[in-house]
């Protein structure tokens, strides 16, 4: 006779764990802080996986010579990677850590190691934002924008978890621009 009440129970807290689980993807585009990063496309579609663009950031490589002891890291690892934004609100590598930093931006991420990165002078670190579908009939628009590059749109969560917003067009940068994102970058 408590067979109904087993099976209630089970299928509440089957409920509950999927609620759980799409609630924690959607926490930064609920509650996370607006940045902006310059994105360059990898592959625009895919048979098995629909229409969508892999997309490349430049703080998807961090240099080697950035990282405390390079040699102890493991495949999968997480890391922080601090951000600073530029005067036109693009942000950029600042510091990477292996625990949260305490204050400032930073996305979480994962180091994507292969066999030979030990020895390499950059490592690869994947945040869960390179891929952005688009429906079929926009795809082809969606690859031709990205081909000079664009700016990812993410919402960052307090913990660092980021989503994909959107994708915009990037703005031309003059030479005097240039030359701040490259003081930046060297800082």
């Amino acid at each position: 006779m408590n067979h109904p009440k087993t099976l209630i129970a089970a299928v509440i807290l089957q409920l509950l764990i999927l609620v759980g689980v799409v609630a924690n993807a959607a926490l930064p585009l609920w509650t996370g802080e607006e940045i902006r990063l310059s994105t360059r496309p990898v592959d625009p579609r895919s048979l098995f996986r629909g229409n969508y663009a892999r997309l490349s950031y430049d703080i998807s490589t961090i240099p080697a010579h950035k990282i405390l002891d390079p040699s102890s890291l493991r495949n999968g690892e997480r890391v922080y990677v601090s951000l600073l934004a530029d005067k036109n609100g693009i942000h950029h590598f600042h510091r990477v850590a292996l625990e949260p930093p305490v204050v400032g931006l930073y996305l979480r991420g994962r180091l994507d190691l292969t066999r030979h990165s030990r020895r390499a002078k950059n490592f690869r670190v994947r945040y869960g934002i390179e891929a952005w579908f688009a429906p079929k009939d926009k795809a082809i628009a969606l690859e031709m924008q990205l081909r000079g590059g664009a700016i990812a749109v993410l919402k960052v969560a307090g913990n660092g978890a980021a989503r994909l917003q959107a994708i915009e067009d990037k703005p031309k940068v003059n030479a005097i621009e240039s030359e701040t994102l490259e003081n930046i970058e060297t800082q």
